[in-house]
This record gives C-alpha cells, sequence and structure tokens, in this order.
C-alpha cells in the first residue's frame, strides 16, 4: 500500500487562521435574497460561522442554490456514510490547510462517532494513527485527491475493496466539493466567526421577541431557525413563544427567524 505523500509546508499558502480583513465581506441575512433565506431556514445545525459562510455563498444566489443542493445530497442522501464523509471533510480541509472548514466539522465528527484522537489524527500523518485498513486508504485518497495527484491502481484497488461503484463516485465528488469550499474560503479570507469586538458589542446588547399570534400564519420557518425560541402549537399550527428574552447565543437564529417569517408576526427589540 503506497504511504501518505509527505505534505510540505508552503510559503505562499500558510494555514488559513486571518485576521485580516474579507476580501469579499460576507452579506448580512437582511440582505439575502429570499430564496437564498427560505432554503436556510433550518441552517441552525450548522454551527457558528455559517452567517459569514452563506453570506459569502449569497453574493452569487443561483450559484449557492446548487451548491447548498449538492452539499444536501452528499449529507442527506449520500452512501458513505457520517463517519466515512466526515474524515474526507477533515481530512481534505487539513490539506488545503482550511481552517474555517476543520474547524466547523469537528462537532459534526464528533456526532458521526469519531472520538477526539481521531479527529486531531486527522491532522496528522495517517501511519502514526490505528485506523482501519479501510479508513487508511480514504485518508490517503484524500492526500493524493487534494494535490491533484495520479491515484495508484493499488490503492484504487484497497478503495474498491471496501466501496462500492456508487460510493467511489461519491468520494470523488465529495472531496472535490469539499477542496473548491475551502480554496474559496481560503482566498476570500471568509472570518470563521465574528470578531471579537463584534461579540462584545452583541453580549452587551438586550434582545426582546415580540409575537402577534394572530398574524402568524403557521409557516413554521421560524422554528425551523430557531427552535430553542419557538415552538408550533399542535393545537392551532400557530408558533409559541418560548423564550420572550433569549441568551446572545441564540440572538442570530432568532433575527434569522423574524426575518424569514412570512407573516411579520415576530418584532425584535434590540437595545443596549
Amino acid at each position: 500500500m503506497p504511504s501518505s505523500p509527505t505534505h510540505p509546508a508552503n510559503p505562499a499558502n500558510p494555514p488559513l487562521h486571518t485576521s485580516t480583513p474579507p476580501r469579499i465581506p460576507p452579506l448580512p441575512p437582511s440582505e439575502w435574497p429570499p430564496v437564498l433565506r427560505s432554503l436556510l431556514a433550518d441552517s441552525q445545525a450548522d454551527g457558528p460561522g455559517r452567517e459569514n459562510l452563506f453570506g459569502t455563498l449569497a453574493h452569487h444566489p443561483a450559484l449557492a442554490h446548487a451548491w447548498l443542493s449538492l452539499a444536501r445530497v452528499l449529507t442527506h442522501e449520500g452512501t458513505l456514510g457520517h463517519r466515512r464523509r466526515e474524515l474526507v471533510v477533515l481530512r481534505t480541509a487539513h490539506r488545503l490547510d482550511a481552517a474555517y472548514v476543520y474547524e466547523r466539522h469537528r462537532t459534526p465528527a464528533a456526532q458521526a462517532g469519531l472520538t477526539a484522537e481521531e479527529i486531531a489524527a486527522t491532522a496528522a500523518d495517517p501511519q502514526t494513527h490505528p485506523w482501519a485498513p479501510e479508513e487508511l486508504v480514504l485518508l490517503q485518497a484524500c492526500d493524493l485527491l487534494a494535490a491533484n495527484a495520479p491515484v495508484p491502481d493499488g490503492l484504487w484497488d484497497g478503495l474498491a475493496r471496501v466501496l462500492r461503484p456508487g460510493q467511489l463516485v461519491e468520494l470523488l465528488v465529495l472531496t472535490g466539493q469539499t477542496a473548491t469550499m475551502c480554496t474559496a474560503l481560503n482566498v476570500l479570507r471568509t472570518p470563521s466567526g465574528t470578531t471579537s469586538s463584534d461579540s462584545a458589542a452583541r453580549q452587551r446588547r438586550h434582545l426582546t421577541v415580540r409575537l402577534d399570534r394572530e398574524r402568524c400564519c403557521s409557516a413554521g420557518q421560524c422554528v425551523g431557525a430557531a427552535p430553542e425560541v419557538f415552538e408550533q402549537s399542535e393545537s392551532d399550527g400557530r408558533v409559541v413563544l418560548l423564550v420572550p428574552e433569549p441568551d446572545q447565543q441564540h440572538a442570530a437564529d432568532v433575527r434569522m427567524a423574524a426575518d424569514l417569517c412570512p407573516s411579520g408576526a415576530i418584532t425584535l427589540v434590540d437595545t443596549p
């Protein structure tokens, strides 16, 4: 079995932990086109930093829709399995020095069953961790694909012994899709989260939610955006406000919920 290629440091492309301004600032949710906002109504599961990712994609709504559709197929209809998928994403992001993507996938990787030691090992020489043979060939393939290097027959045969033809195709598409996003976010210097000054300013603010149930049309998008704050009544289908004064950790979700509400039933009072 071929060993993983050495990952040389590239002085022209150091690991991205940028504090410089983004080359294309992400659009705030209030400026996202309605179609994109609707598509991202359930995005609270994507964790911190999603507004910057989606705000960057919002500059090109048609492309954003196509990219997110592919991402959803790979995530929800893929046949590789959650564990394999997260191994591929983490290893590819590591090889491309894409800190944004790598850090965002730590939590999904843990949810897929990877231990903290295994997650750390995705950023090390695969030979130094006791990976199962079928996972070792997967990581070695990611190394070659991320470097646009040929995949030798011996390695391909190892993959073909554990993956079906459709899964092999999915592996190539998943690696390519991950690499595309890693490259785009790296070049654009998209921040992975809010700056410390932004965070401090938000922590000093107080958010109050006001709900007009009579105007509610039972669309349920607010529940998808902020389930910690809203729920849908089983009796009449209208929204129920669970937390009138949510913590700042839920503020972005609540703002998205208000923005998505088609009837304008949610009003926010944001004060110092």
